[in-house]
């Protein structure tokens, strides 16, 4: 086959959903190496995680990337696979969760060499195949006989994974010259991360992942300024500024309505959020209560500022969210929905602020059990009560208290609520 004929390809990325593996390969010698070894013709195994995004494990660790911005060079082979049986709604939460869990390890060249012939201790570090496969195996899944040590070819002949058809096109060379210009967005989350565990690994060698810094953080106080230090060294808790003022249309209708993209990637880019939105769980809400929970338990000014984060960019996606949905009303693609209030104390009221603030539900309840009566406020356990629904309503959490009349002149100055 003649390559000089061949033009580059890309991914057709709407065809791909979240749980799908990615496989590709390049020109560099490595990657020629591992495809003689295995009989294969790709190298490389990602996981789909959201519409676009993949994770996957190289040089620089476990890192998530952009799935547009990957251009398979001519010749270069590329395939999507697909469970045979799909996942349930709970193994692809699973499935991205192991994966997002995994963001910052460290890649094992030893465990990827050794993944050929199979190995004897897996360790924690990672390599491309063994992240996908240890994925799938911790939602129940098994793609290969040894997740531990399995290499891309393995993946590429699992028969619990079937191919999806028709994934890559052609890039024009006016679409090439624009891609290899485009700015990976992601690359500064990767290396903000990487100096981030630098410094972590400063205390303690045996951390991994950003998980990991927690857990140790829990066990030594003491290194609680350092990595507060690290955080912001690192830029770890600014970037989402720079994620802002590049895509600052996403997060409002007006300026999505007067951004120069056209209609069709507009749409796109709506309806792609709302369908991840809804299909995986929203990983800022999750890890800002994980934090209040820890911080409860273990306080620390690093879990603190983890909090403070979360918080934020819980509002910021609230905020997509809401941009989207507009954008697509008005174009009558689908229909507006209001948020529904939740009655204090009532099971989905708990179970709704839980997912938010576990601190705060924990309160309540036990106000509730102090008296054996629903009917006392939220924070204080007295009564006469009303309730209450906050006039800017929060991104996330049932939004609503039941408060007795003192707890609501405190509680309003801040938040201004309104009787419902």
């Amino acid at each position: 086959m003649n390559n000089s004929k061949l033009r580059p390809r890309v991914f057709v990325a709407n065809l791909i959903q979240p749980g799908d593996i990615v496989m590709t390969t390049t020109p560099e010698l490595v990657s020629q190496a591992i495809r003689i070894v295995t009989g294969a013709d790709i190298s490389h195994a990602m996981i789909c995680i959201a519409k676009s995004s993949v994770i996957d494990s190289t040089g620089d660790g476990v890192h998530a990337r952009n799935l547009e911005r990957l251009i398979l060079e001519p010749g270069c082979a590329g395939h999507v696979l697909r469970p045979v049986k799909p996942l349930t709604t709970d193994q692809l939460r699973s499935v991205v969760a192991f994966a997002r869990a995994a963001v910052g390890t460290r890649y094992s060249m030893a465990s990827a060499a050794q993944s050929v012939l199979a190995g004897l201790f897996a360790g924690r570090r990672q390599f491309c195949s063994r992240l996908v496969a240890q994925a799938y195996r911790n939602a129940g899944a098994s793609l290969v006989p040894d997740a531990d040590f399995c290499h891309p070819g393995e993946l590429l002949k699992s028969a619990a994974l079937v191919e999806v058809p028709n994934v890559l096109r052609d890039l024009s060379p006016e679409e090439e010259a624009d891609r290899r210009e485009d700015l990976d967005t992601v690359q500064a989350m990767r290396d903000s991360t990487n100096a981030l565990l630098r410094e972590a690994r400063k205390l303690s060698s045996g951390i991994e992942s950003l998980n990991d810094i927690d857990a140790y953080l829990i066990e030594h106080s003491e290194g609680d300024a350092h990595l507060v230090q690290a955080l912001r060294s690192s830029r770890y808790l600014e970037l989402w500024r720079d994620e802002f003022e590049r895509n600052s249309w996403q997060y409002h209708v007006a300026l999505m309505e007067g951004h120069d993209g056209s209609e069709k990637r507009k749409r796109r880019y709506c309806e792609e959020l709302l369908v991840d939105d809804k299909l995986c769980q929203n990983r800022f809400v999750l890890n800002h209560a994980g934090y209040v929970t820890i911080n409860t338990l273990h306080p620390r000014q690093y879990f603190g500022l983890k909090i403070e984060l979360y918080d934020l960019l819980t509002q910021f996606h609230a905020r997509r969210i809401t941009a989207a949905t507009a954008w697509l009303v008005r174009r009558g693609l689908v229909e507006s929905v209001p948020r529904e209030l939740l009655r204090p104390h009532t099971p989905e009221w708990f179970a709704s602020l839980r997912e938010w603030n576990p601190k705060q539900a924990a309160i309540s309840e036990a106000a509730i059990k102090a008296t054996g009566n629903t009917d006392v406020c939220s924070v204080c356990a007295d009564d006469p009560t009303l309730d209450y629904a906050m006039v800017h309503m929060p991104a996330a959490g049932p939004g609503t208290l039941r408060l007795c009349i003192d707890c609501f002149h405190i509680r309003s100055v801040e938040d201004p609520m309104k009787p419902f």
